[in-house]
């Protein structure tokens, strides 16, 4: 059973060997933004981290990263808050369905 499951992972079967990483990613990323709300006063920063806390998976996560930024921007400013955040962003990579991840924008200039 152990070598089916290893094999497993190796592919990345949903559902199979892809759990305790999944699990571990939602820890990491939970911990860090529970982290940068942390010491911050205010019921909007209460709120957001209640919602951080009791998020099921990556996926709430990833949605939630908004309303993080907003409360650490209403604290300390957006350039301080986009920096704060922009460890976090990084460690969604992989954990999300390909459609979810962040998206490169393109600006269109006259040639």
């Amino acid at each position: 059973m152990l070598l089916f499951r290893r094999l497993f992972q190796l592919l990345n079967v949903p559902g199979l060997g892809s759990r305790q990483a999944g699990e571990s990613q939602l820890g990491r990323i939970r911990t860090a933004m529970l982290s940068v709300l942390q010491g911050r006063g205010g019921q909007s920063v209460q709120r957001v981290s209640q919602r951080v806390r009791f998020a099921v998976d990556v996926e709430t996560l990833w949605y939630l990263r908004q309303d993080v930024m907003v409360a650490l921007s209403a604290i300390d400013g957006e350039s301080a808050a986009r920096r704060q955040m922009k460890e976090i962003n990084s460690m969604f990579k992989g954990g999300l369905p390909g459609s979810m991840g962040p998206r490169v924008h393109q600006r269109f200039t006259n040639q």
